[in-house]
């Protein structure tokens, strides 16, 4: 945990909330409750100079940063409704703006709903922050879970992992799949009716944006339990990542705990729903897979031996591990 992150908890505890606020403030969202449904608030933002690969457009940027903020909406089971949009761009970059917005829009036809506010400024930086204002049928999903439940990734992961290794060795990715992925990650909307017909059987969710393993540290500490990753890296790694790890003569565990940005929640099912869960995502062609289950022991594990710190610098923009 580095120091902005004391600062920023400190801050949230003090700031004036809602008073029928439905989440808590470490949540990765707001939400109230209007009239007879529920509403969803969430903002998320990147600089280019730490979240833009050297092969990916200023295009990519834009639409990055509405998946990121839409793969939080998703992962509380709501689909994004309204959009507003902070654009910046360093004086030389000030005929980018387009580009941007393009990238923003591209994203916003995907997802669904409307760009309704958009901001531009100049600075030393070039960034965007994207505010998305949420329509729930359910009560919004907490970033919480239970000990006993059983922990489900939608999809294999590790694509991201590939791209960041390979700019960290100097290098653009070799295939044009890891290249698409690291410039346009795409949130699976699917999900969000996913998770809102399935309330009931699921406890909580956490999006990974940050390294997997972190996800799981983060969710685990506000909810006093901790983690038994009991699979194995390699049925839950995409191919081609395990393929890279081998080749790269990487710790395959290593490399899916280090996968970040993927934009898929972590979904805490309750065990007595895990077949009807399952044949549901099943049915949405998502190639499912358990990570582990919740137990009442703090910290996170691989079959029971402890694993090394993998965390994301937002000061360098690194992975970095510590054994």
């Amino acid at each position: 945990m580095n120091g902005l992150d004391e600062i920023v908890k400190d801050l949230a505890k003090r700031v004036r909330r809602h008073p029928k606020s439905l989440l808590t403030w470490f949540d990765d969202a707001g939400a109230v409750r209007v009239s007879e449904g529920y509403m969803l608030i969430k903002v998320d933002g990147f600089a280019v100079s730490r979240a833009l690969y050297p092969w990916c457009s200023l295009r990519d940027f834009g639409f990055r940063g509405v998946t990121a903020a839409v793969s939080d909406v998703v992962a509380k089971g709501c689909r994004p409704y309204v959009y507003a949009v902070s654009i910046g761009v360093t004086p030389d970059q000030v005929g980018s703006v387009e580009e941007l917005v393009n990238g923003v829009e591209e994203a916003a036809r995907l997802y669904g709903g409307y760009v309704e506010n958009m901001d531009t400024n100049v600075g030393l930086d070039c960034w965007v922050d994207v505010f998305v204002l949420a329509e729930c049928r359910n009560t919004p999903l907490p970033r919480s879970v239970k000990p006993t439940d059983v922990l489900i990734l939608p999809r294999r992961v590790g694509l991201s992992m590939m791209a960041f290794m390979d700019f960290a060795r100097g290098r653009t990715p070799s295939t044009e799949e890891v290249k698409a992925f690291s410039c346009r990650p795409e949130a699976n909307l699917s999900l969000a009716r996913f998770i809102a017909e399935n309330r009931s059987c699921i406890d909580g969710s956490i999006d990974v944006s940050d390294t997997l393993l972190e996800s799981l540290q983060q969710v685990s500490e506000v909810s006093g339990t901790g983690v038994y990753i009991s699979e194995s890296p390699s049925d839950l790694l995409h191919p081609q990542a395990l393929a890279y790890a081998y080749k790269e003569s990487v710790n395959p565990l290593h490399m899916l705990l280090g996968s970040n940005e993927e934009y898929v929640p972590i979904m805490a099912v309750k065990p007595w729903c895990l077949e009807s869960v399952y044949d549901h995502l099943k049915a949405l062609h998502l190639e499912s897979r358990i990570l582990g289950t919740v137990t009442g022991v703090s910290g996170i594990t691989w079959r029971g031996v402890k694993v090394p710190s993998i965390s994301w610098d937002y000061v360098t923009g690194q992975v970095t591990v510590t054994r």
